[in-house]
């Protein structure tokens, strides 16, 4: 549970003071956040449900019966009494991470696939935007394609990634990688991005949030959380496993393309 709170906690300074009155009483009191109805909530705290459905929506959520149930699914995995502790056998992480792999494979929309890749063909300028432990899948990708003769980069100084952004067109292709979603910097990018009409593609995990919704095509990895304390062990491989696909299919493509030429 707390690793769910701590990916919302970077939202409170957006938020108004009621809106941040909602989000201290669900980081106090999730458990009673769920049992309740939106109303009872409201008239607990003297707000209004429309304050409520606000907040819900700053954290990436449609509404408040989203928001509960992710609440509930994070109190669901949290350890209980006399359970093992947090560093699991080795096996728990093998089979988190065969689970990762598995999900995001049978969620993957090949539709999408082709249209990104189709998108990667017509674009003179690509350019990955990733920070952190996202940044990872970012470079190898850029390394691939570059190999396979598209001009592309993977930028790692914030202030080369803040005048990429600036300086990016609506013939150019963004992706963007944040597993929450949320991370501040690449919304900032992104909002940049979108205001140059620039064609973006986002990487997020499984959870709804603000950075997909300013997407042209939005990829999904499933990611299963997993912290050692305040060390993030969330693999990002899924990332990098959509991205293969991506550029596997965008050779494939331009090959097609190139025996159809007289």
């Amino acid at each position: 549970m707390r690793h769910l709170l701590k990916r919302w906690q970077p939202v409170r300074q957006h938020l108004s003071p009621l809106e941040q009155r909602v989000l201290d009483y669900i980081f106090e009191h999730p458990e009673r956040v769920i049992d309740c109805k939106v109303d009872e909530l409201a008239k607990t705290l003297y707000v209004s449900t429309a304050t409520i459905s606000r907040t819900c929506q700053a954290l990436g959520f449609r509404g408040f019966q989203e928001l509960k149930y992710a609440l509930q699914q994070a109190i669901q995995r949290e350890p209980t009494a006399g359970a093992e502790p947090e560093s699991f056998p080795l096996q728990k992480h093998v089979d988190r991470f065969r689970r990762d792999f598995e999900m995001t494979i049978r969620q993957l929309d090949y539709g999408k696939i082709r249209r990104v890749a189709a998108i990667m063909h017509e674009s003179p300028r690509i350019e990955f935007f990733g920070v952190g432990n996202s940044l990872f899948p970012c470079l190898e990708a850029a390394k691939k394609l570059t190999f396979a003769g598209k001009w592309c980069n993977a930028r790692t100084d914030w202030d080369d990634l803040e005048m990429t952004a600036q300086s990016m067109t609506e013939d150019d292709l963004a992706f963007l990688v944040s597993y929450s979603g949320e991370t501040q910097s690449i919304l900032h990018f992104a909002q940049i991005l979108k205001r140059n009409r620039v064609k973006l593609v986002t990487l997020t995990g499984p959870h709804p949030n603000r950075l997909e919704r300013m997407a042209d095509i939005v990829l999904k990895g499933h990611i299963t959380d997993c912290y050692d304390g305040q060390l993030d062990l969330c693999s990002r491989f899924p990332f990098s496993l959509l991205l293969d696909l991506v550029i596997i299919e965008y050779i494939r493509q331009r090959r097609e393309s190139s025996t159809r030429r007289p």
